[in-house]
């Protein structure tokens, strides 16, 4: 140790390799990738490497940068590969998966999924958080295929395996994903139950941009159910939250709930507003999601204030962008609140054009995946 040089010592590039792995369950992906992308530019023995890889990949997932995560991940899968590192390619395979989810390539996710699972199970692994993490996963990819009854007991085995080492990122994710399930089944207590339990544990690790996920989410729940007010409250929270830290995919979501909030509530002018805000804010935004979340909501809005062809060009525009996104759920809604907005306009004839399309796409649903997080990347 001493006659090595101290910033390339073994014992030091472990220390900073852990620094980074203790990053990430802070929540500071950003301080990760910065440690990790310095680590990887020395000269590191292959094993250190490939871990360094898996670090830093992960870390860009959590920014929300699959397509960065990916050239990483595979050299690092080759190596692993060769060295029969059974429990690094479990890990690797399952953050492959996440690549993949993220780029919203469900098939593809699910074989790396499988096979992350194979390799932990044939290699007699003892790890029930990476055990967890896998099939919360997998019970992700049952949610957003319209599977919410396999999806219930995906998720309470990952719970039950995340449960016995107090993971607790790992277990608010999951009861974030069981929630969700259980309100495709109209169980919506026992869904706001296990909702509120993922918030009080993502508050206590201070994951800001997961409080505001699950607000949505929980806000969108509500709002289904006619409790404007509430669903308001939790959106408004989960904005304020979000301003605060400069976050852009999920505040246009949160204020488009906000703006439908107040759609319910007849206030008109107010909605109007918000929704202007949310469309400002799409600027700053890059998912897909959002876009269609925005314009949907906007379309109502304008209906409501009977600006036709304002509401019309939104309602396209959320269209246009939904179907190319794999959930036939997200253009089932679009599809029906347009729908409605015809049968209000007295267009019986495209109405019921747009009512058979929005059954057709809920036929081949998955659910609502922009309200899933991908439970720890």
């Amino acid at each position: 140790y001493f006659l090595e040089d101290p910033g390339d010592s073994t014992a030091a590039l472990e220390l900073t390799l852990a620094e980074a792995e203790l990053g990430l369950h802070r929540g500071e992906p950003t301080r990760t990738e910065s440690l990790m992308t310095r680590l990887l530019a020395r000269p590191l023995p292959l094993d250190l490497r490939t871990r360094g890889q898996l670090t830093l990949a992960t870390a860009q997932l959590k920014l929300g940068r699959p397509e960065d995560a990916r050239p990483l991940l595979e050299e690092a899968i080759t190596a692993a590969e060769r060295s029969k590192a059974h429990q690094l390619l479990a890990e690797l395979y399952d953050r492959m998966g996440s690549v993949h989810y993220l780029q919203r390539r469900p098939h593809a996710a699910g074989q790396w999924f499988d096979r992350a699972f194979e390799c932990y199970e044939s290699a007699g692994l003892q790890d029930p958080a990476l055990k967890a993490r896998i099939l919360g996963h997998r019970a992700n990819l049952h949610y957003v295929a319209g599977q919410p009854i396999e999806a219930i007991s995906a998720y309470e085995s990952a719970m039950t395996a995340a449960e016995q080492v107090l993971d607790m990122a790992a277990l608010a994710g999951i009861y974030e994903g069981l929630a969700l399930s259980l309100r495709q089944t109209g169980q919506y207590a026992r869904a706001l139950s296990y909702a509120q339990k993922g918030l009080r544990i993502f508050e206590t690790l201070r994951d800001v941009r997961m409080t505001g996920q699950l607000r949505l989410n929980m806000g969108d729940m509500l709002l289904q159910q006619g409790r404007a007010v509430e669903a308001e409250r939790l959106f408004t929270e989960g904005a304020q939250q979000l301003r605060r830290i400069d976050e852009r995919e999920l505040l246009p979501h949160l204020v488009a709930g906000m703006a439908e909030s107040a759609l319910e509530r007849k206030e008109l002018g107010r909605a109007s507003d918000l929704i202007d805000e949310a469309i400002e804010l799409l600027a700053r935004a890059n998912d897909p999601l959002a876009v269609v979340a925005v314009h949907r909501a906007a379309g109502r809005v304008a209906h409501a204030l009977d600006r036709r062809d304002a509401a019309h060009r939104h309602f396209e525009r959320a269209l246009e962008v939904a179907v190319t996104i794999d959930n036939p759920d997200l253009r089932a809604r679009v599809t029906y609140d347009f729908a409605r907005a015809l049968e209000a306009e007295g267009d019986a004839a495209q109405a019921a054009l747009h009512f058979r399309q929005a059954y057709e796409a809920g036929r081949g649903s998955s659910t609502y995946a922009g309200a899933l997080s991908s439970l720890d990347a």
